[in-house]
């Protein structure tokens, strides 16, 4: 019985002894957790060293100060503003427009098909040649029309004649006179009706059931859009003839590139397919609207081209002399920065002490721009290297 009842007290020491290790080890454990979390909350990182200046540079906001023989003044080259001279600006693409006062717009009268075309685009034509022929039912039964109204009259004149010597004879009485008359007068205006309408086609009879539409005026023909055996109708423009000799150049102009554009500003004007061409006139209009979509200005001027060298829809370059304000300046396009949202150059107030400022600019061209605000004649300037001065200021910020 002993060694059973031994074996069995031995056990539960065991177990007892194996559960108070077990309670030791988490609160041991719980001890160090705690520990550790309350280091971690009372724990504060030494803040790194601020980087100190460039040796010789003094920086803030928007200015930096160099010191006499530092490494920064062999990056920089220096310019002055100078007033800025009346000048033209770069090309904008154009192209020739015909004058459409000056020309006519042509379509067939009635409806039908087309059964010959005599001229060919870009082909001057006079007045009265014939330009194209349309077979139709509709003139078919005008001219029918006609001939019974003509048939008409002949019968009323006759019938009106022979009453008329019934009458003098005293066989009938004058009021029959009077009906044959407003009968022979009825006729007349049916007819005159019906001639009046053919004519008003300005038209050429070719057959009874076809016709031939004739050119309007001299010029060139400038639209086409009509084959034989084409069916056409009363809508629409078939052919388009223009005195081409005087035309428009017309350019878009991006609205921020048309100020101070306006009628009577100089223009020169140049075209890529005539070597050697140029020719000086006057803006003759410039639009008062802007274009919604392209945001650009109708800029239209008129060129004389009594030798017919200028072709409609040709392109043509368009450079613009404008007038600039009296404080206007200029100064090498290099010295710009720009941040994205307004652009500015760095000025030297005083001996090695450079400030950033915002300036308006224009258009760059050959290697200039004009400066309408935020420069005075005679500044100096950083011309090349304010990148540099930017960068230093963008870097202690």
């Amino acid at each position: 019985m002993k060694g059973p009842l031994m074996t069995h007290l031995l056990s539960i020491r065991q177990s007892i002894a194996k559960r108070r290790r077990t309670v030791i080890g988490v609160t041991i454990s719980l001890a160090v957790g705690g520990v550790a979390v309350f280091a971690a909350a009372s724990f504060s990182r030494t803040a790194p060293a601020v980087a100190g200046q460039p040796r010789g540079m003094r920086v803030s906001d928007d200015a930096v100060t160099l010191a006499e023989g530092v490494p920064q003044w062999n990056v920089l080259k220096f310019g002055k503003a100078v007033t800025a001279q009346v000048h033209w600006t770069d090309p904008v693409t154009a192209r020739v427009r015909i004058d459409e006062r000056r020309a006519a717009r042509i379509g067939s009268p009635l409806s039908g098909r087309v059964t010959g075309v005599f001229v060919e685009l870009g082909q001057h034509v006079k007045k009265g040649n014939p330009l194209f022929s349309v077979m139709s039912t509709d003139i078919a039964a005008l001219r029918s029309e006609a001939s019974k109204a003509a048939a008409d009259l002949d019968v009323a004149r006759v019938q009106y004649t022979r009453v008329h010597e019934m009458v003098q004879a005293q066989l009938l009485p004058g009021k029959d006179e009077l009906a044959a008359g407003a009968q022979r007068r009825q006729a007349e205006l049916s007819l005159t009706g019906i001639q009046a309408r053919i004519g008003a086609l300005r038209v050429a009879a070719r057959k009874d059931n076809e016709f031939v539409v004739s050119a309007p005026r001299d010029g060139v023909v400038v639209e086409k859009n009509l084959l034989p055996a084409q069916e056409v109708s009363t809508d629409g423009t078939l052919m388009q003839i223009a005195d081409v000799s005087d035309v428009w150049v017309v350019a878009d102009v991006f609205e921020s590139d048309a100020v101070g554009l306006e009628a009577g500003t100089s223009t020169r004007i140049t075209v890529p397919s005539l070597p050697g061409f140029s020719a000086e006139v006057r803006v003759d209009s410039v639009s008062s609207v802007v274009d919604p979509t392209r945001h650009s200005v109708l800029v239209k001027a008129r060129l004389p081209n009594a030798a017919g060298k200028l072709r409609p829809n040709e392109y043509a370059d368009m450079r613009f002399r404008i007038q600039l304000p009296a404080s206007a300046v200029e100064i090498a396009a290099s010295a710009l920065v720009s941040d994205g949202a307004a652009q500015s150059v760095y000025v030297e107030e005083s001996p090695g002490h450079f400030v950033r400022r915002k300036i308006v600019a224009g258009p760059a061209r050959d290697g200039k721009v004009v400066i309408s605000e935020g420069l005075r004649c005679g500044e100096r300037i950083v011309e090349e290297g304010g990148i540099l001065l930017d960068n230093q200021i963008e870097i202690s910020h």
